[in-house]
């Protein structure tokens, strides 16, 4: 019975640190951060050419989100080339690895563009719902004070 216990316990402590191990995420270099900024930054921008009437909204937005597409697209593309390229090299797996990292640094752009879109657009959708309801008050108040 000690033997089980022992046993038993052996095994929850290996479980423990398997699970620390596996959820713990690996340190963040200063580079990455850097990138990251850069990444949120480029959306924010996005996000404030963003044309003020509504009437020009959908056009522009679907114009960035065919663009940003598009740029997904390429980005696959070069990649694509990029790692055929490597296996003709004797260092495939450095090769490939940076043709990664270049793609990544590409679309995490892409996405964090693609993220300002969403948020111009939830931003207007929820001007425009409030603007709605607040009509719908103003008229419920008219008709209320019409009554006698």
């Amino acid at each position: 019975m000690n033997t089980r216990l022992t046993t038993r316990l052996i095994g929850m402590t290996f479980g423990a640190t398997l699970l620390v191990a596996c959820t713990s995420a690996p340190p963040v270099s200063e580079e990455r951060q850097a990138i990251d900024a850069a990444n949120h930054a480029a959306g924010e921008a996005l996000a404030a050419q963003a044309p003020a009437d509504d009437a020009l909204l959908a056009p522009w937005l679907a114009a960035e989100r065919t663009r940003i597409g598009d740029a997904r697209r390429a980005a696959q593309q070069q990649f694509d080339e990029a790692e055929r390229a490597c296996w003709r090299r004797f260092t495939v797996n450095a090769c490939i690895s940076d043709a990664r990292i270049e793609r990544r640094a590409t679309t995490d752009r892409l996405r964090q563009e693609d993220l300002a879109l969403n948020a111009v657009e939830r931003q207007r959708r929820t001007a425009e719902r409030l603007r709605t309801l607040d009509q719908k008050q103003q008229d419920a108040e008219a008709r209320q004070g019409a009554r006698p």
